[in-house]
This record gives structure tokens, sequence and C-alpha cells, in this order.
């Protein structure tokens, strides 16, 4: 199962947890700080063992978030001082510690972190939780947590649903790239206005050929990216190889970074040409962490100018609806290209206007 969830794409991307009797044995506000079950006895240790699982899965990519009903103060101190925390606030790309309902805060999660609520695993203890979330949000994969927490650690161990064919560079710096996310937003927020945000920004775009460095990258988007991909064609990293050997396809992706640091291989394109005048947009893809800040038009220019001094006329796309590529619909229309029968097509004479906040570099 392992390997059809990393296969389909289907794999789970971000882990949310409860904190009293999940990451901790015992109510943070009730017994406190130094009575808290954490490391110090049998029933502590399963804490311990249950966050070094928790950490594996995040330094090879997992995202981990925090919902939890509690005094964000009591809970915060404990994450910040225990002795015997294993998890440190860094490693959580969001904390939701409040009163507000649980479903509410998963809603927010999945938004603050730009992701689909079907790519999320809640842990909680209470059962209670744990129905409501999967009635109301039946996309989230709830765990039901048994009331023997020394079995937590076997349970996330046996999951499937984390599972990847190959563990990519942007894997391992997720969770610094989602700290640098956290920054952006709050850049955001001060700054109010979006163009000025996007100027202060300072982008830079680089665009390089598909090579064996790469690939696995590329075909790992190719089967996760789904909001901002205008086909949804998956690949494995052995079709992929193909197509960039090959003298009829062109495969490209783009390293995007920022003043808040690099977010790897975020965005890939492959083309076929299809004769001497036309080519065809198989795939066109941006992680949503990404989208909205010029690179896919910066991606669609590059296209356009290779194509132009190729001596090609006219470029043709598809977009392929799903139901979750809904913010790449209108792409296509948005940057000038005519709807004929299935396909939108661009006329190479025809010129689309270049983001001016983004700096770019060409491998070739």
């Amino acid at each position: 199962m392992g390997y059809v969830y990393a296969v389909t794409g289907t794999s789970k991307k971000c882990i949310v947890l409860d904190l009293d009797n999940t990451l901790w044995g015992g109510i943070i506000g009730e017994e406190g700080f130094d009575n808290i079950k954490l490391g110090d006895n049998p029933v502590g240790r399963s804490f311990v063992e249950f966050q070094k699982r928790l950490l594996a899965l995040n330094k090879r990519g997992i995202i981990l978030a925090i919902n939890s009903k509690n005094n964000f103060d009591d809970a915060i101190d404990v994450i910040q001082k225990h002795p015997n925390m294993i998890l440190k606030e860094e490693n959580f790309a969001s904390v939701k510690i409040n009163w507000d309902d649980k479903v509410v805060n998963l809603q927010k999660i999945a938004e603050e972190l730009n992701i689909g609520l079907d790519s999320m695993v809640f842990f909680d203890d209470d059962p209670i939780n744990q129905e409501y979330v999967k009635k109301l949000l039946p996309e989230v994969l709830v765990v039901d947590l048994p009331k023997d927490s020394s079995q937590y650690s076997q349970i996330i161990t046996e999951m499937k649903e984390f599972d990847v064919l190959k563990i990519t560079e942007e894997d391992t710096k997720r969770s610094d790239m989602y700290l640098g996310q956290k920054k952006r937003k709050e850049l955001e927020n001060k700054v109010g206005d979006f163009n000025e945000f996007l100027k202060q920004m300072n982008i830079e775009v680089n665009i390089q050929k598909a090579n064996s460095f790469s690939i696995p990258r590329i075909s790992q988007l190719t089967l996760k990216t789904n909001q901002f991909n205008l086909t949804t064609r998956r690949y494995q990293e052995e079709e992929v190889s193909k197509f960039s050997s090959s003298d009829n396809k062109i495969v490209e992706c783009v390293k995007v970074s920022d003043k808040f640091g690099d977010n790897g291989i975020t965005g890939t394109y492959i083309i076929e040409k299809k004769n001497n005048d036309e080519w065809i947009i198989d795939t066109f893809l941006l992680s949503c962490r990404i989208m909205g800040r010029g690179v896919e038009e910066t991606m669609m220019n590059q296209i356009i100018e290779k194509a132009k001094s190729s001596g090609i006329k006219k470029i043709k796309g598809e977009f392929i609806s799903t139901t979750k590529n809904k913010p790449a619909e209108n792409f296509y229309e948005k940057l000038g290209f005519k709807k004929e029968n299935q396909f939108w097509v661009f006329n190479t004479d025809n010129i689309i206007k270049k983001p001016e906040h983004v700096k770019v570099i060409k491998n070739e």
C-alpha cells in the first residue's frame, strides 16, 4: 500500500497533533509543567518515543502542525522549555493553541499552509474529537488512537500514508521552507499592498533543463501537485528521464528563491514538439506554496520565448479539470490564449506581459 500511495500521488503531507495525552501524558492546564508525563517513567517514555517517530517524519518532509484546546502560554511553555520535549517550536509549520473549534482550526491550518484537507492526518486522543472531525471534515484522515499511549509509536510507524518513492532534497528542507513561508505571510500582512509585497520579496526564478539530479523531484511534483496543475498527468522517474532525453520533448524545472530563503524546485513543464509550427504543453505545474507570485507567468514566458526563437508559430495547451485544480482554471485565458476546441492556443507573435518583480536566471 505504501507503494500505491507513493505512485498515485495520494500520500499525506501533514500531521496535525493534539497536545494533552497525545504529545505528552496528562493535561497541562490541570497538572502543570512539572507533573505531565514526558520521559520520566514508562508512560512518559512512550510519548518521547512517539515524538521521535514524528521528528523522523518531519526531517524527511512531512509537515507537522498543532491543533489543541489549551491555554497558549501553558502549552507553549512545555514545547519551548520541557527538557524531554523532542519536538521543538520550529518543527511545527502551524500552531493553533486556543479554545476555538477544532474543525475551524484544521481549516485554518490548511489555508495557512496552502494544502488540501485531504493531505492531512489528525492525531487526537479524544474519541469525541475524532468523531467530530470525521463527520465534518471527511477528507481528513483521523487516526483512531487507543487509550494506551505505548501503542502510538507503532501505529505511526506502520502507517503507509507517508511513504514516497524517493526522498528529494526539497523533502529534507521542507520544515525550513515552511518557516520561511511564515515570514512571508508576516511581511505580506505588514506591507498590506500585495504588489508592493511582491517587489520587496526579491524573487529569483532559476530555469534549468531536467538532469539526473532534478528528475526525481520533477516526477514527485507530477505525482503530488494538484492545485496549480493544468493537466494532472502523473509520471514516474523512468518516464521523465525518457522525455528529457527525447529530441521531441522539452523538460525543464524552476528553482525559486526569495529574501526569506530557497524554496527548491517547485515547478516544471513538459513540452511536446508536435511539428515545425506547433508545440503542445503536456504538463505545466507549480507547487501551491509558490503560486500567485508571478512564477507561473515567468515559466510561460520562458516557453514562449523558446518557441519563438525556434520558429514555432503556435503553442497549444489543455486544461483538464479535476476536483482540485480550480486555481489553474483561468490561467490560459488570463495570459491571452484563445480556445480552439479542446485546446487553448497562443500565437507566438503576441506578447505576454512579464512580471517585473521576478529576476530570471537561465541555465541552458
